[in-house]
């Protein structure tokens, strides 16, 4: 299936892991919004304070974990940028064998950015779909996680076009932008 597009055999398998992974993911996330009502009835009467949102709305706390998880998974996924942007800055002078400590870390990490961006994804889309069908409101936090989640489907398209060298560096650039997005909905 992705033969043609993924060279690479050992980050083709990984991709296909992540996949895997991600069906998985997506499967216990909506498994759990169908059973919603069993995520109350665990819960002990005697609870201290500093968890009583967790009785309040159950639901979005679990949201709201599976955004953290996906939130690790995106800045794990965007590490290799920085790392470009240190081999390709003329300005600073780094010798050959930082150089080549830096193209090492960075061949791992470029091994690892698809099947990671996979499993964020899976995990911001149930994040996204519990918050906007369940626990909507209409507030600048769930317009501007709208609008992250809008540039993530752009980003993950043109991501998959980079393969053939068909996206003419907007991945690239719309990473940051959905970087800043993100950023601002979850410091909002």
């Amino acid at each position: 299936m992705l033969k043609q597009w993924i060279k690479n055999p050992k980050e083709r398998k990984l991709i296909y892991v992540a996949i895997i992974a991600a069906f998985v993911i997506l499967a216990c996330g909506f498994w759990t919004i169908e059973h919603r009502d069993s995520l109350t009835t665990n819960i002990s009467t005697n609870i201290n304070h500093q968890y009583e949102h967790h009785i309040k709305s159950p639901l979005k706390s679990y949201a709201k974990n599976k955004a953290s998880l996906g939130r690790i998974g995106i800045f794990a996924a965007f590490a290799m940028f920085p790392l470009y942007f240190l081999l390709r800055l003329k300005k600073i002078k780094l010798d050959k064998e930082i150089k080549a400590f830096i193209s090492k870390i960075l061949k791992w990490v470029k091994l690892f950015h698809v099947p990671i961006a996979v499993l964020a994804f899976a995990l911001i889309t149930v994040h996204s779909f519990i918050m906007v069908f369940y626990e909507w409101k209409t507030d600048a936090v769930s317009i501007s996680g709208i609008i992250s989640y809008i540039l993530f489907l752009a980003l993950g398209t043109l991501g998959f076009l980079r393969y053939k060298r068909k996206d003419t560096n907007w991945h690239y650039y719309l990473s940051f932008a959905f970087v800043c997005s993100m950023l601002i909905h979850t410091f909002l």
